[in-house]
């Protein structure tokens, strides 16, 4: 991943497919950290889990050349890509589902590499883990014509609102046993675009694997994510 400059008070990092032609656009994922890599290191969005990195990978690069975009959320009272802790830095979750600040500015971020870099409308995706899977939801149901596909780990959206990604390629994973972020949110975001008539697909780890809160270990590691995530395609009629 390649140092880029602070935008709207936000550090971010972007990596630029090597050997890329001139002219050629490529997909971009955008990679939304969970509350535990908040700061201003501009690393430990990378350096905590394979969120960022998976994507970047040579082995999936190889396959699936791509822009990755890492933006770290600032370690404030209101920072974080969803609101999920108190003054007091307890988790707290009566404030989940609203569009945050630093949201507001990974979105901003996101925009001014769009025009930065020949990006390949169709393929744009977002993926995001705990707060970053809550925030990959309230993107796409605020830019519902965005995002092709959306992967979401440990994370949840508003049930009345859930119905607007109906017809989004989503990919949720979460754990039974989670003792932070509790299953009903993946559970009840699922069961509200299925009964939108959408069809997301849904992982859900038994509390016999012992996963907690870190289901993006295993989320991340599931055979053929990559290539599905890179095979849809945004409608742009």
């Amino acid at each position: 991943m390649s140092h880029e400059r602070i935008l709207h008070h936000l550090f971010y990092l972007l990596y630029i497919p090597k050997n890329h032609k001139r002219g050629k656009a490529y997909p971009l994922v955008l990679f939304l950290h969970g509350g535990g890599e908040r700061g201003t290191d501009n690393q430990k969005q990378l350096l905590a889990n394979d969120g960022a990195v998976l994507w970047a990978s040579p082995e999936v690069q190889k396959k699936h050349p791509a822009y990755v975009l890492a933006p770290q959320a600032r370690n404030t009272v209101d920072g974080g890509f969803a609101l999920t802790r108190n003054t007091q830095n307890e988790i707290d979750l009566k404030n989940v589902f609203q569009f945050s600040p630093d949201l507001q500015k990974a979105y901003e971020v996101l925009q001014h590499v769009l025009t930065s870099y020949k990006i390949d409308q169709k393929r744009i995706y977002a993926t995001g883990l705990s707060q970053g899977g809550f925030g990959s939801y309230q993107l796409n149901i605020t830019y519902p014509r965005l995002f092709a596909a959306m992967i979401s780990i440990a994370g949840g959206a508003d049930p009345s609102k859930a119905g607007i990604l109906a017809h989004k390629p989503i990919w949720a994973f979460h754990a039974e046993d989670d003792s932070i972020i509790p299953i009903s949110y993946a559970r009840n975001t699922i069961q509200a675009i299925q009964n939108a008539g959408g069809r997301p697909i849904y992982t859900e780890y038994e509390s016999k694997y012992g996963y907690d809160h870190a289901s993006w270990t295993p989320a991340y590691e599931t055979k053929g994510l990559t290539d599905w995530l890179f095979a849809q395609r945004l409608s742009l009629r």
